[in-house]
């Protein structure tokens, strides 16, 4: 066992342990039965850009903001090339002019001070970074440091062409326009992500408002009381989590391409609106505080999955490929065009609702019965043949062509054959109990191309399907315990998979138009990968247990775009945790925990595919124990992993390196905000070509 992450602070204590006495009544916090999960953990590491960086400190008192602007410009023009550390203390004023922040500064505000408008100020901003990167706004801590718009009309931050900023522990109050407004350079560049953290935007315009940027983090922050929206934000594969919305006129506002909006507590009616530029948002896990919630959605294939939502989701006109699958209390027209919904009845969300499939009636199957295991004095009963369920399953699907079939299968089954049970389309199969196969071939059968594959369960190619419930035993002789090779839009949620002489579960050949949600699963015990996303789009692994498998828990393997890996625990792997490799890119790896697996925690590589992995998101994970925490590299120049983003990741008691940051193959990966130490060989294995920004104070202990 390792140590917890650092306790997160709720909103009030952070408040009471500072001296914010002006604005405590402003900056009403969130009830702890409000609070969201968090994900950020304090970056601890000995170093901001580099072990040799220079470091110059600038002190900055309180008063007009054009003298303490005199004070920056100055130690910058004596030191062009050092790293600056601007400490202010007590009030600042803003007027005519915002204070002006460039390339390689940090700002750390006490908690005591303040920057504020003046009665009478004029500035578009308090805060202005123009055409800077490698900028930190942050409260010195403990507690927040304070930002105060004084009602003006204008912005708190206004980052413009910015590039590899963080933001954290800032309270943004009563600014007319908006708290901060983000704007990149590269609207393609994970690697020069931004971050805001562990913040609170309170009775502004609007709150945060982020574009023209990608691989943004937004994360463990507090919206309360906008008069606009809490949230804007148009950012390739960026990350909305674990932040809390309340008393705002809308929450989110999101145009992005890829983006995951998760695990956040939303109390506005306004709650969710995807725009048309948005395409292919994965929505998840977000749970609503306030009944009669409106959800508003256009663009294109985004996937909305297992989120606790009271109210009304609409459809533009031309949205495209909407796919609402399994969403606790959120009702939809089901005509509505462009619409894709899937509610199935599952082992841990059973119900008789009639519509499961929009445009499609229900037929429950008779469950079946099977086996029954010897225990004690009791004999048991043999188990049933997996032929007497296709067999029925066929036969319902040719008279209920038009039907979703539900079946519940209870007890022991065995399989005898290669093909397995192979569900026809449209099929809600919940087991409890198992289905083991039993082929007569020798244990660990070898892999031989070409040669027929075997598994329990092979799901339809087309339609719809879910398996919930139970374990499905490959028996160390069907290749795989659940096979979805091509196919249908699929939901496998609670199920136990294990013993597959190969992978626990295979996705190969699925694209963009049939989503895989992965959820709450146990993979567990296979010969080779857990869960292998190998030539297939979206395929999300969200909230399982991917433990001693014999090579990955979870691979994504060559032309698998578009993954995410979400809170996952993947353990004892014999490879690595999560293994993102050979070519593929957009995939986001976010919150799992990925410890004493025997190779890395997470590996970023390429073998063989010519061409880049990368750019991928790898963010807020914590891997301690294995040999390596995180590592990225390539074969060749024409075989690497460039420009991927590393954000936040905990890597500590590594066997070798908490984090390898390349070989010579890698080049342009970006470390940011990292947390590493107690490794055996070295913490951190620096490359020339990579880049690290840590918000730290190198000076303290």
């Amino acid at each position: 066992m390792y140590p917890p992450r650092p306790p997160h602070k709720t909103m009030n204590s952070i408040l009471r342990s500072s001296t914010l006495l002006l604005t405590t009544a402003l900056i009403a916090t969130a009830t702890a039965s409000f609070a969201a999960e968090k994900f950020f953990t304090p970056p601890d590491v000995s170093f901001v850009l580099s072990p040799d960086e220079q470091i110059k400190r600038v002190s900055v008192g309180g008063g007009s903001v054009d003298e303490a602007q005199k004070v920056i410009d100055g130690a910058r023009a004596t030191t062009p090339g050092a790293f600056l550390i601007i400490d202010l203390q007590g009030t600042l004023e803003v007027k005519a002019n915002p204070l002006n922040l460039g390339s390689r500064m940090s700002l750390r505000l006490s908690p005591t001070s303040v920057i504020q408008a003046d009665k009478d100020a004029t500035a578009s901003s308090l805060i202005a970074i123009v055409d800077a990167e490698l900028v930190s706004v942050v409260s010195a801590g403990p507690g927040l440091a304070l930002i105060d718009g004084a009602k003006k009309q204008l912005v708190g931050i206004s980052v413009t062409g910015g590039s590899r900023i963080n933001f954290d522990q800032l309270a943004v109050v009563r600014c007319g326009l908006a708290g901060l407004d983000y704007k990149g350079k590269d609207a393609a560049a994970v690697n020069q992500a931004a971050s805001v953290t562990r913040s609170q935007f309170e009775a502004n315009g609007d709150g945060l408002r982020i574009d023209i940027t990608a691989g943004f983090q937004c994360f463990d922050n507090i919206f309360k009381n906008q008069t606009g929206t809490a949230l804007t934000i148009n950012s390739l594969t960026s990350i909305v989590a674990g932040n809390e919305f309340l008393g705002n006129k809308a929450a989110i506002i999101s145009s992005s391409d890829r983006g995951v909006i998760s695990r956040n507590r939303i109390g506005d009616v306004a709650a969710l609106a995807i725009t048309a530029a948005g395409v292919g948002q994965l929505v998840t896990e977000n749970i609503g505080t306030a009944k009669d919630l409106q959800i508003s959605l256009a663009g294109s294939t985004q996937q909305l999955f297992r989120n606790s939502l009271q109210g009304t989701t609409t459809l533009a006109p031309d949205a495209k490929d909407i796919f609402l699958i399994g969403n606790a209390g959120l009702s939809v027209d089901p005509a509505s065009p462009g619409l894709k919904f899937f509610n199935p009845p599952t082992y841990r969300q059973l119900h008789n609702d009639a519509l499961i499939v929009a445009g499609m009636g229900r037929f429950d199957l008779p469950a079946i019965v099977g086996g029954k295991l010897k225990k004690g004095n009791d004999e048991g009963v043999p188990p049933v043949d997996i032929s007497v369920v296709q067999d029925a399953l066929n036969a319902a699907s040719q008279e209920h062509p038009n039907d979703v079939l539900v079946l519940k299968l209870q007890g022991e089954f065995v399989s005898k054959t290669l093909a397995g049970l192979e569900l026809p389309p449209n099929t809600c199969l919940i087991l409890d109990g198992r289905i083991l196969a039993d082929l007569g071939l020798p244990l660990d059968p070898p892999w031989v191309r070409g040669e027929p594959v075997g598994q329990v369960i092979m799901l339809p190619k087309t339609g719809y399907s879910s398996v919930s419930g139970g374990k499905l035993d490959g028996g160390r002789q069907a290749n795989h315990p659940l096979n979805a090779f091509k196919g249908s839009i699929a939901v496998i949620e609670n199920v136990n998979l294990t013993a597959g002489s190969r992978d626990g579960i295979n996705t190969k050949g699925r694209n963009k138009d049939h989503p895989m949600f992965i959820y709450r699963c146990n993979v567990y015990g296979n010969n080779a990968r857990g869960i292998w996303a190998h030539v297939a789009t979206r395929v999300h692994s969200i909230a399982n247990n991917c433990i001693g498998n014999n090579t990955d828990g979870i691979d994504l393997d060559a032309h698998s775009i578009d993954c995410t890996a979400l809170f996952n625990t993947s353990t004892g792997n014999r490879r690595h945790g999560v293994f993102i490799e050979e070519g593929v890119d957009h995939n986001v790896v976010f919150a799992n925990v990925l410890n004493d697996n025997f190779g890395t925690g997470i590996h970023v590589w390429n073998e063989e595919v010519k061409q880049n992995t990368g750019p991928n998101v790898v963010s807020a994970n914590e891997c301690n124990g294995n040999y390596r925490g995180t590592s990225v590299g390539g074969r060749a120049d024409d075989k690497s992993s460039h420009d991927n983003l590393f954000f936040n990741n905990v890597t500590r008691y590594n066997r070798a390196n908490g984090i390898l940051a390349g070989n010579s193959r890698a080049k342009g990966n970006y470390l940011t905000q990292c947390v590493v130490g107690q490794n055996v060989q070295n913490d951190i294995a620096p490359h020339a070509d990579a880049v690290f920004f840590n918000t730290i104070d190198p000076t303290k202990p």
